[in-house]
């Protein structure tokens, strides 16, 4: 008889019905398959056994089964929902067979079947995944908004401070959450998920090696803090133009197992520890591909919501019915509630929570064999993710989450890191040693020193071009590292050397660095490594003389007498390149020819660029300037990014203000693609390279070289606590605590603090406190802090005047003022600036208004000679916690 939940409204129903006996082990012997359509209902029988047949049905689609028989033929059907005008049946066939069942295979798939066999209790499982496998963990809700990417995203961090490397893969094609996440620090990405399943679709080998091969290749640009990155998208546009799904491949493949499988050997590729999964949050084929592979490490999150617990429970069940764990290497599921406060922790409520959820994974509880469960606190600053990673993993880090899945771990099949210690010399001989080793960092001109610390813009720069020739433009203000970083490249001579020694891993892109222009500020020693990698480049590429910066400059100063259109300009800048490194110097055409040279000489090469502002000194009003830069820095790199091989690259160091005044369209789109390697310092960063240079000094017992890029700011505050003590006066002073002072201090208005300023602040601070007998417990002394001050202030402005003719302009209008006027807070008419040139000041991060009256933060006041009024006098923390609200 027909189940009552059921109404044969179409074929689906009436194929229902037979699923149902199939599950009840209600299958007769004579029967061998049953097929269901919208023509009708086909069932597969042993010869001489349609009368049974015939009675069976009846049986079963009783009261709707229908025979007729005439001449000795017989028809049956089934009625199915009808008006009573219009009776609609399905035909029901019958056809003899001598075919033997096929032995039935695990499937990882909630879509019917094509055929319907008769049950078995021998199901073909999936085969182990081998040892040399990474394992492969899937993160699932049946509720979205439940913390699954959350979770996921802890659990990748947690396995990166245990040295281990992550494939972190978003498998929500409909909402991406990790691609969200990382898109201002991969804002294109090399390749994706979605270009992944294509890939395996379309490869006709059976492991699909070529597509592994292939995307493992352009992930290696896509590597961040050891994780890599496989978004779902490599654009928004996926979204509505997707042709290949994950339940494609499952349905297509002779292995439905297949997406654990191709997952796991692309994370073997790239040799990574372990592979995360963000899966699409409820019941559907974007996701069973995995949830239902007993082999998979599945984490399912669920909140105290009667919807997601009541969803997370069938989930478990589904499972114990269609891919229970029962081989050894099999794990079993981890269970997450997510977002309990803290009080409610131990309450009934999460008590009958857990009960229940464990109720229905009794299917894979035994002795040897029990779910993971753990519980995570609610906090209110996750609700909301922030746009960038780095934000997102403060957040977590704050929220406690991670101590609770560390647990997950031990389920997993990791080993863990170890830490080393080191010792330091005496009191004096580390000041001595901080002010003579800050005095060699604070021009890079000098390139004096050899180590180098990398920051987060240079080691995204180095972890996105593993495997590919780098091509970018790194944006930054004076002081804020290009010129140092430009010669750091310049002195490690390979691309592969300088990627290693800032932080990335398994580097296969290796191409000689040949220096083309230069700051014409370097010192001598500089001047002579830049000559001398210059040539060692040709040479080794088997190319003349070089010619040098100063020959170069001529001939782009020529072109700006020319008019010329970026075309032109284009074919220029890679005619100069070439003749930079000895190619066919003085020859037109040249810069084309160079790459096929290249490619058919099997050889590559970085192509590395400063000192743009010497020979651009009109870049604001010239439109011939700003043409030939904007070649420069649109053009000149779309046209080798298009080169096949790519056996040429090429890193362009700029002033912000220069960009942005030759790229008048679409400034915003080409800041945010190159935004990943800005030379940006923010508060944390800051205190990073700190913490650096004190390890160059020597000082400083509890950082280490190993963690030092893995320290948050709260650790970077106390490490640095020898350095400078807690507070700028004893620790039980009321003093402001010396690091945010410190950092306070020598930032402007906008966030930012240059890396010139602190390092010369450390110079000034170490040299002044040498021959101090006071102060016992620390490297630098209060006073010495504070003096420092005003001197880095007044050579801040000095140099700011030298690159800046707009700024020079209105601080030049500010020194005239009486020094009644210069008077911190000062409004617009007392300093008797106009509009545009305020704009100006607040613009550079000069000044902030608050309640119509402007405040200019330490680093500017002192060198312009403003005082603060004793009314309300405002204090350095003060001022800086009004500018990050302003931010």
């Amino acid at each position: 008889m027909i189940p009552s939940d059921i109404r044969l409204y179409t074929w689906v129903d009436v194929e229902e019905v037979l699923l149902r006996v199939q599950e009840q082990n209600n299958w007769p012997e004579w029967l061998v398959w049953a097929r269901a359509y919208w023509d009708g209902l086909t069932i597969g029988i042993r010869p001489g056994n349609q009368e049974p047949a015939e009675n069976w049905l009846r049986e079963i689609y009783e009261p709707r089964f229908r025979i007729s028989s005439q001449g000795g033929i017989s028809e049956c059907w089934i009625i199915l929902e009808s008006v009573p005008e219009n009776e609609r049946i399905l035909p029901i066939y019958f056809e003899e067979t001598e075919e033997e069942p096929p032995l039935p295979k695990l499937t990882p798939s909630l879509s019917r079947p094509s055929v319907i066999w008769p049950p078995s209790e021998n199901i073909q499982s999936p085969e182990t995944l081998p040892p040399d496998l990474p394992p492969v963990v899937a993160f699932h809700s049946f509720k979205g908004g439940v913390g699954r990417t959350t979770h996921a995203l802890a659990l990748a961090q947690i396995l990166t401070e245990e040295k281990q490397q992550v494939l972190l893969v978003d498998a929500d094609m409909e909402a991406p959450g990790i691609s969200w996440v990382f898109e201002r620090r991969l804002p294109n990405p090399p390749v994706s998920f979605a270009d992944f399943l294509a890939l395996v679709h379309g490869d006709p080998s059976p492991d699909a090696q070529t597509a592994i091969q292939l995307v493992a290749d352009r992930l290696e640009s896509a590597l961040i803090d050891n994780i890599y990155i496989l978004p779902s998208f490599r654009s928004n546009k996926g979204f509505i133009s997707l042709e290949i799904r994950p339940e494609n491949l499952i349905q297509g493949a002779k292995n439905p197992f297949i997406i654990t499988d191709i997952l796991a050997k692309l994370g073997q590729t790239l040799r990574v520890d372990v592979v995360i999964v963000d899966l699409r949050a409820g019941l559907s084929e974007l996701a069973t591909g995995l949830i239902l592979d007993p082999r998979v490490y599945r984490v399912f999150v669920t909140t105290l919501s009667a919807q997601a617990i009541s969803g997370t429970i069938t989930l478990l069940e589904l499972i114990g019915k269609k891919a229970l764990s029962t081989k050894d290497t099999e794990p079993s599921p981890a269970l997450i509630i997510s977002q309990v406060p803290e009080q409610e922790q131990d309450s009934d409520l999460v008590s009958d929570t857990e009960y229940k959820l464990l109720e229905a994974a009794k299917p894979f509880i035994s002795e040897d064999r029990e779910p993971v469960s753990i519980i995570t606190s609610f906090a209110d600053s996750l609700l909301v993710l922030p746009p960038t990673w780095e934000e997102v993993i403060t957040r977590i880090k704050g929220s406690g989450i991670q101590d609770k899945i560390r647990r997950l771990i031990d389920w997993l099949p990791v080993q863990r890191g170890e830490t080393v210690q080191e010792d330091i010399p005496s009191l004096k001989s580390q000041r001595e040693h901080l002010r003579d080793i800050s005095q060699q960092l604070v021009f890079a001109e000098n390139a004096e020193v050899n180590d180098f610390l990398p920051t987060v813009p240079l080691r995204n720069l180095a972890s996105a071009h593993r495997r590919r020739l780098p091509i970018a433009v790194i944006v930054g203000a004076k002081g804020s590292g290009k010129t140092y970083t430009f010669l750091q490249i310049v002195h490690r001579e390979t691309w592969e050397n300088f990627a290693q020694d800032a932080d990335a891993t398994e580097v296969n892109a290796s191409g000689l660095i040949a220096p083309l222009l230069e700051s014409k500020n370097l010192k001598d020693t500089a001047k002579d490594l830049v000559r001398e990698v210059r040539k060692k480049t040709a040479l080794a590429l088997g190319f003349a003389e070089p010619q040098d910066a100063s020959t170069i400059r001529d001939y782009i100063r020529e072109g700006c007498q020319l008019s010329l259109h970026e075309g032109q300009w284009r074919n220029r800048w890679l005619d100069a390149i070439a003749w930079g490194v000895g190619f066919r110097p003085q020859g037109e055409g040249a810069g084309k020819a160079l790459t096929e040279h290249l490619l058919a000489a099997k050889q590559k090469l970085v192509i590395v660029i400063d000192g743009l502002e010497d020979l651009f000194q009109n870049f604001a009003s010239d439109e011939s300037q700003q043409t030939a830069l904007r070649a420069l820095l649109q053009e000149v790199p779309e046209w080798l990014s298009q080169q096949p091989g790519l056996p040429l690259g090429i890193l362009i160091f700029v002033r912000r203000d220069i960009l942005l005044a030759a790229i008048r369209q679409n400034a915003a789109q080409m800041m945010a693609r190159y935004e990943p390697y800005a030379l940006k310092w923010n508060r944390e960063e800051a205190l990073r390279l700190v913490a650096w240079v004190t390890q160059i000094a020597n000082i400083c017992r509890n950082i280490h070289s190993d963690k030092l890029q893995d320290m948050s700011e709260v650790d970077l505050t106390e490490a640095l606590v020898p350095l400078w003590g807690e507070r700028l006066g004893t620790d039980r002073s009321k003093e402001p605590s010396s690091a945010r002072w410190v950092i306070a201090a020598l930032s402007d208005f906008r966030g930012q603090i240059q890396a010139r300023d602190l390092v010369r602040f450390l110079h000034l601070a170490a040299k002044w406190s040498v021959n101090d007998d006071r102060w016992q417990d620390r490297i630098v002394i209060p006073k010495a802090i504070k003096g420092a001050l005003p001197e880095c202030s007044s050579e801040k402005i000095e140099e700011i005047e030298v690159e800046n003719t707009a700024l020079q302009n209105v601080f030049a209008k500010l020194r005239e003022l009486g020094e009644d006027h210069r008077k911190i807070p000062f409004t617009r008419d007392t300093v008797q600036l106009s509009p545009e040139e305020m704009k100006i000041l607040e613009d550079n991060g000069v000044v902030i208004l608050e309640k119509d009256e402007y405040y200019m933060p330490e680093i500017f006041r002192l060198g312009l000679g403003f005082s603060l009024t004793a009314p309300g006098r405002a204090k350095v923390i003060t001022l800086a916690r009004r500018a990050e609200r302003k931010n």
